[in-house]
């Protein structure tokens, strides 16, 4: 009477398991030509193991079917999940790049602008801008003022303004971390050139009064 060890016959239960025989072939086969075992060796061998024992339980346990069956959902899920991981990085990296696209875009624009503005002064726009002296002011000094930036707009300066303090740049040398504190340059001198605009209305109209 053959003696049986417990361990499944060769060509036994294969159909049995999921995707089991194939797999554990392949691991034997693998095991056999590294350690250079016999492929009955490798079997005893891979079968002591804790993946061994589950494939094992997996094929010939009394619930193989329900494990079959659970293992095929766990086998879906897992796909699953890893579509939808593959899915959020490929969202996450075409974010990313249209946010690269976006900054570039708006440092091209602002290069632009900050050129257009310097050919600006370099043609005398702020003494256009500035007008005829207020009340109490020196046209001299005024003259002055229109000169000095438009030599400062000859050699390419661009001011800055940074805790408080206002900083000159070359055009060439901005960066887009300068950016802030050019805007906020920029905005001292508009609000600066609005105060005067409205100064000089109400100097007119309080001149148009007194000679009415």
């Amino acid at each position: 009477m053959p003696h049986h060890t417990g361990r499944p016959r060769e060509g036994e239960g294969h159909a049995k398991g999921p995707k089991s025989g194939r797999h554990g072939h392949r691991r034997l086969g693998a095991r056999a030509q590294r350690t250079g075992e016999a492929v009955e060796e490798a079997l005893e061998a891979v079968l002591e193991t804790e993946a061994g024992r589950q494939l094992v339980e997996l094929r010939d346990g009394p619930h193989r079917d329900e494990e079959a069956e659970r293992w095929q959902e766990d086998l879906a899920r897992k796909r699953y999940e890893e579509r939808s991981r593959a899915r959020q990085e490929r969202r996450r990296r075409a974010w990313e790049e249209e946010r690269k696209e976006a900054r570039l875009a708006a440092w091209e624009s602002f290069v632009q602008e900050e050129l257009r503005e310097l050919e600006l002064r370099k043609d005398g726009q702020p003494a256009r801008l500035l007008g005829e002296p207020l009340p109490g002011e020196s046209p001299a000094a005024l003259q002055r003022l229109a000169s000095e930036d438009r030599r400062q707009a000859d050699e390419g300066l661009v001011a800055l303004m940074s805790n408080g303090k206002v900083l000159y740049k070359h055009v060439e040398e901005l960066t887009e971390e300068d950016m802030p504190a050019r805007v906020a340059a920029n905005r001292l001198r508009t609000t600066w050139l609005k105060e005067r605009q409205h100064s000089r209305q109400l100097s007119c109209r309080v001149r148009a009064f007194l000679l009415a």
